[in-house]
């Protein structure tokens, strides 16, 4: 049933007890770090308490459950910058209503620490006595804020990061990578199965991080020779490449939705409703890669400082970039507390990026400052 989410396993044995025994909780709380496919688990876990099967995954019911079409599986996802009170009315009115196919009906909310208080406080009866038919899935990266009043009414399972020899396993067996390429990518993946499966990805296809390396090593404040034409703007250069295909690709994939729901919806103002629901979640799918591409891309060069600190330190048998290492250890010419001070910077620009800052001016402002260490040292 979780054979696609690599890892957890006192999770799914959890689970796999409840569903066994019957002894299911009314509401769930799953929380842990980023990346960790805790929504895909969560949706997982939704298909199996919904089909008659128990989650084989290969069934009619199972399919439809999985492509979001069976009556009884709801997912509430966050219509802008959080989950709004219109958004969880129509979840309170339909409660009372008897599962259609199933013997549950069950609603999965991630991004659940986006709720607003009024939402929060209109659902937090439901959460905490609904129908006994009726369980709650939410979903948290970050557990600090989401409202104390949700977390107590929900049972918390918390996720784990990854060891690095369970993403290098995971690299090997799912995406096919293998040796001192898998070693570096699983330490790089810092525990985030997600991050790992993005990495195998680009590794396979566009290869940008080491375009990313490339630009970051000759950048100034991490080469102490000058170099030819601007590294700054190269390395924000394959970042806007990126951001530019992906908004071609979620482009394409709603183009392609809309045209499906224009054969399916005759009415033209529920067909309205549709579309404009579909363009709202491309939106956001849009933010959302965008936002992951620019952090991505930082951590990489987070990254990259870290190794040169860790050379300077003389520690170089735990470098993330290991497969780099004859490169780093020519680079790092500094002392440690002067690439502390580059992580310093790098820390507080992928904060700005969670924040939403402008992704282009973050990086410029970073490098800027990468020249000011530089000058001051």
């Amino acid at each position: 049933m979780f054979d696609d989410v690599p890892g957890q396993e006192k999770v799914k044995e959890m689970f796999a007890r409840a569903l066994r025994e019957g002894a299911l909780s009314h509401a769930y709380l799953l929380s842990g770090p980023e990346g960790l496919a805790k929504t895909a688990f969560a949706r997982e876990l939704a298909v199996a308490l919904v089909s008659a099967c128990g989650g084989c995954g290969i069934c009619p019911e199972c399919e439809r459950a999985r492509r979001g079409i069976h009556p009884d599986l709801h997912v509430v996802e966050r219509e802008g910058d959080l989950i709004r009170v219109e958004q969880v009315e129509p979840v309170i009115a339909d409660l009372s209503l008897k599962p259609f196919a199933a013997g549950r009906r069950v609603w999965v909310i991630p991004e659940v620490e986006y709720l607003h208080p009024a939402a929060a406080n209109k659902l937090l009866k439901s959460i905490e006595e609904p129908p006994v038919y009726v369980i709650f899935l939410l979903v948290t990266d970050r557990l600090e804020r989401v409202l104390p009043t949700v977390v107590s009414r929900c049972q918390l399972v918390e996720f784990r990061s990854l060891s690095d020899a369970q993403v290098a396993a995971y690299l090997r067996e799912s995406h096919g990578l293998d040796g001192i390429e898998a070693e570096a990518l699983a330490r790089l993946s810092t525990g985030s199965v997600e991050r790992a499966a993005r990495l195998a990805g680009d590794a396979r296809g566009a290869d940008r991080r080491a375009e990313y390396l490339r630009h970051a090593a000759r950048a100034p404040g991490l080469s102490r020779v000058a170099s030819e034409g601007d590294p700054p703007a190269a390395f924000i250069g394959v970042l806007e490449r990126q951001v530019q295909e992906t908004v071609t690709r979620v482009q394409a994939d709603l183009d392609k939705q809309l045209a499906m729901l224009a054969q399916q919806f005759q009415d033209k103002r529920d067909l309205k409703w549709q579309q404009d629901r579909a363009s709202a979640r491309a939106k956001r799918e849009e933010a959302r890669l965008r936002r992951i591409a620019a952090q991505d891309a930082v951590d990489l060069l987070a990254a990259w400082v870290r190794d040169l600190w860790v050379v300077a330190c003389g520690a170089s048998d735990v470098l993330w970039n290991c497969d780099h290492a004859d490169e780093l250890a020519g680079a790092a010419v500094a002392t440690p507390e002067y690439y502390a001070r580059l992580m310093g910077v790098v820390a507080r620009t992928r904060k700005d990026l969670y924040l939403n800052v402008d992704q282009k001016l973050a990086l410029q402002a970073l490098f800027a400052r990468f020249e000011e260490v530089a000058e001051s040292a």
